[in-house]
Protein backbone atom coordinates (compact mmCIF):
# COMPACT_ATOMS: atom_id res chain seq x y z
CA UNK A 1 0.00 0.00 0.00
CA UNK A 2 2.74 2.19 0.91
CA UNK A 3 4.51 1.36 -2.48
CA UNK A 4 1.23 2.63 -4.51
CA UNK A 5 1.18 5.89 -2.25
CA UNK A 6 4.50 6.82 -2.97
CA UNK A 7 4.20 6.04 -6.82
CA UNK A 8 0.98 7.91 -6.61
CA UNK A 9 2.80 10.85 -5.23
CA UNK A 10 5.94 10.63 -7.56
CA UNK A 11 3.84 10.52 -10.46
CA UNK A 12 1.92 13.51 -9.08
CA UNK A 13 4.50 15.67 -8.52
CA UNK A 14 5.98 15.00 -11.88
CA UNK A 15 2.77 16.50 -13.40
CA UNK A 16 2.37 18.98 -11.25
CA UNK A 17 6.51 19.93 -11.99
CA UNK A 18 6.31 19.88 -15.41
CA UNK A 19 2.50 21.56 -15.09
CA UNK A 20 4.13 24.50 -13.36
CA UNK A 21 6.87 24.91 -15.61
CA UNK A 22 4.37 25.34 -18.40
CA UNK A 23 2.41 27.69 -16.62
CA UNK A 24 5.58 29.73 -15.52
CA UNK A 25 6.01 30.01 -19.45
CA UNK A 26 2.31 30.81 -20.64
CA UNK A 27 3.32 33.34 -17.76
CA UNK A 28 6.17 35.20 -18.89
CA UNK A 29 5.51 34.97 -22.00
CA UNK A 30 8.38 36.70 -24.25
CA UNK A 31 10.19 39.51 -23.50
CA UNK A 32 8.90 42.53 -24.68
CA UNK A 33 11.84 44.01 -26.77
CA UNK A 34 11.33 40.87 -29.12
CA UNK A 35 7.45 41.59 -29.18
CA UNK A 36 7.42 45.23 -30.29
CA UNK A 37 8.92 46.94 -33.02
CA UNK A 38 11.55 49.48 -31.93
CA UNK A 39 11.19 52.98 -32.71
CA UNK A 40 13.70 55.26 -35.06
CA UNK A 41 15.67 56.65 -32.09
CA UNK A 42 16.21 52.94 -30.51
CA UNK A 43 17.48 52.33 -34.61
CA UNK A 44 19.77 55.14 -34.78
CA UNK A 45 22.43 56.23 -32.99
CA UNK A 46 23.02 59.77 -32.82
CA UNK A 47 26.53 61.61 -32.80
CA UNK A 48 27.78 64.95 -32.22
CA UNK A 49 31.35 66.73 -32.93
CA UNK A 50 32.79 70.05 -32.48
CA UNK A 51 35.95 70.34 -34.60
CA UNK A 52 38.51 73.06 -34.98
CA UNK A 53 40.51 73.49 -38.14
CA UNK A 54 42.47 75.42 -40.65
CA UNK A 55 44.52 76.66 -37.99
CA UNK A 56 47.37 79.57 -39.83
CA UNK A 57 50.43 81.67 -39.09
CA UNK A 58 52.76 83.51 -39.99
CA UNK A 59 51.72 86.88 -42.57
CA UNK A 60 47.95 86.46 -40.61
CA UNK A 61 46.28 83.89 -38.43
CA UNK A 62 43.56 81.76 -39.92
CA UNK A 63 41.11 79.39 -37.22
CA UNK A 64 37.70 77.60 -38.43
CA UNK A 65 35.37 75.86 -36.66
CA UNK A 66 32.48 73.18 -37.71
CA UNK A 67 29.62 72.03 -35.74
CA UNK A 68 28.11 68.56 -36.85
CA UNK A 69 25.11 66.37 -36.53
CA UNK A 70 24.93 62.92 -37.84
CA UNK A 71 22.83 59.39 -37.29
CA UNK A 72 24.64 56.28 -37.65
CA UNK A 73 23.35 53.09 -39.44
CA UNK A 74 24.52 49.59 -39.80
CA UNK A 75 27.47 50.89 -37.64
CA UNK A 76 29.72 51.88 -40.54
CA UNK A 77 27.98 54.79 -42.20
CA UNK A 78 26.69 57.73 -40.69
CA UNK A 79 24.73 60.69 -42.29
CA UNK A 80 24.44 64.53 -41.03
CA UNK A 81 24.53 68.11 -41.42
CA UNK A 82 26.93 70.74 -40.00
CA UNK A 83 27.38 74.64 -39.96
CA UNK A 84 31.10 76.24 -40.29
CA UNK A 85 32.61 79.22 -39.90
CA UNK A 86 36.27 80.55 -41.38
CA UNK A 87 38.25 83.20 -40.01
CA UNK A 88 41.57 85.02 -41.38
CA UNK A 89 43.16 88.42 -40.59
CA UNK A 90 45.65 89.29 -43.67
CA UNK A 91 48.79 91.59 -42.78
CA UNK A 92 49.06 93.54 -45.66
CA UNK A 93 52.43 95.22 -45.85
CA UNK A 94 52.06 99.18 -46.25
CA UNK A 95 48.00 98.28 -46.06
CA UNK A 96 45.39 98.02 -43.53
CA UNK A 97 45.36 94.57 -42.43
CA UNK A 98 41.68 92.41 -43.50
CA UNK A 99 39.80 90.64 -41.60
CA UNK A 100 37.45 88.41 -43.43
CA UNK A 101 34.85 85.98 -42.31
CA UNK A 102 33.40 83.02 -44.24
CA UNK A 103 30.31 80.69 -43.10
CA UNK A 104 28.67 77.61 -44.81
CA UNK A 105 26.55 74.72 -43.72
CA UNK A 106 26.14 71.14 -45.79
CA UNK A 107 25.53 67.86 -45.71
CA UNK A 108 27.66 65.05 -45.41
CA UNK A 109 28.14 61.18 -45.19
CA UNK A 110 30.91 59.02 -43.49
CA UNK A 111 32.08 55.45 -43.85
CA UNK A 112 33.94 53.62 -41.40
CA UNK A 113 36.93 51.33 -43.14
CA UNK A 114 37.90 50.24 -39.70
CA UNK A 115 37.08 51.74 -36.06
CA UNK A 116 39.02 54.36 -36.43
CA UNK A 117 39.71 55.24 -39.93
CA UNK A 118 36.85 56.35 -42.39
CA UNK A 119 35.99 58.07 -45.60
CA UNK A 120 33.97 61.20 -45.42
CA UNK A 121 32.26 63.25 -48.25
CA UNK A 122 30.72 66.53 -47.90
CA UNK A 123 28.25 68.39 -50.56
CA UNK A 124 29.13 72.64 -48.88
CA UNK A 125 27.34 75.24 -49.31
CA UNK A 126 29.63 78.49 -48.23
CA UNK A 127 29.75 82.69 -48.71
CA UNK A 128 33.28 83.48 -49.02
CA UNK A 129 34.17 87.36 -47.99
CA UNK A 130 36.67 88.25 -50.77
CA UNK A 131 40.02 90.05 -50.09
CA UNK A 132 40.35 93.95 -50.53
CA UNK A 133 36.72 94.62 -50.07
CA UNK A 134 35.32 92.68 -53.37
CA UNK A 135 32.24 91.52 -52.01
CA UNK A 136 31.11 88.21 -51.27
CA UNK A 137 31.13 84.82 -53.28
CA UNK A 138 28.65 81.77 -52.27
CA UNK A 139 29.52 78.60 -53.68
CA UNK A 140 28.23 75.17 -53.66
CA UNK A 141 31.04 72.48 -53.86
CA UNK A 142 31.58 68.74 -53.10
CA UNK A 143 34.58 67.67 -50.69
CA UNK A 144 36.39 64.37 -50.40
CA UNK A 145 38.62 63.00 -47.71
CA UNK A 146 39.30 61.16 -44.73
CA UNK A 147 40.26 61.21 -41.47
CA UNK A 148 40.97 58.68 -37.66
CA UNK A 149 39.34 58.83 -34.83
CA UNK A 150 40.37 57.09 -31.31
CA UNK A 151 38.57 57.15 -28.14
CA UNK A 152 36.43 54.65 -25.88
CA UNK A 153 32.71 55.09 -24.41
CA UNK A 154 30.94 57.86 -25.48
CA UNK A 155 34.18 60.72 -26.23
CA UNK A 156 36.44 60.38 -29.22
CA UNK A 157 38.67 62.05 -30.93
CA UNK A 158 40.65 62.52 -33.78
CA UNK A 159 41.44 64.44 -36.93
CA UNK A 160 39.57 64.41 -41.03
CA UNK A 161 41.31 65.89 -43.92
CA UNK A 162 39.45 67.44 -46.60
CA UNK A 163 40.27 68.35 -50.36
CA UNK A 164 37.57 70.66 -52.39
CA UNK A 165 36.82 69.53 -55.72
CA UNK A 166 35.15 72.99 -57.17
CA UNK A 167 38.39 74.76 -58.82
CA UNK A 168 36.83 77.92 -57.51
CA UNK A 169 36.34 76.80 -53.53
CA UNK A 170 39.83 76.06 -54.00
CA UNK A 171 40.93 79.77 -54.02
CA UNK A 172 39.68 80.48 -50.89
CA UNK A 173 40.11 76.88 -49.16
CA UNK A 174 43.05 74.73 -50.30
CA UNK A 175 42.79 71.78 -47.78
CA UNK A 176 40.80 71.46 -44.89
CA UNK A 177 41.92 69.78 -41.86
CA UNK A 178 39.71 69.23 -38.51
CA UNK A 179 40.48 68.40 -35.10
CA UNK A 180 37.73 66.92 -33.80
CA UNK A 181 35.79 66.01 -30.51
CA UNK A 182 33.02 63.70 -30.97
CA UNK A 183 30.25 62.90 -28.59
CA UNK A 184 28.63 59.45 -28.87
CA UNK A 185 30.10 58.05 -32.35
Amino acid sequence: MRHKTIGKSVILLTIFIILSDSLMAQRRGRSRTRDREPDATEQLAQWYSISLGTLGFGSGFSISGKFSYALKFEDRVSVGAFGKTFYDLINNFNAPDESLFSYGAGGFARLNITEEIFIHGEYNYTSFEEVRNAGRRSLLYPSIGGGYKAGYDNWTYGFHILLPLDEEARDFVNLEYWIDFNYNF
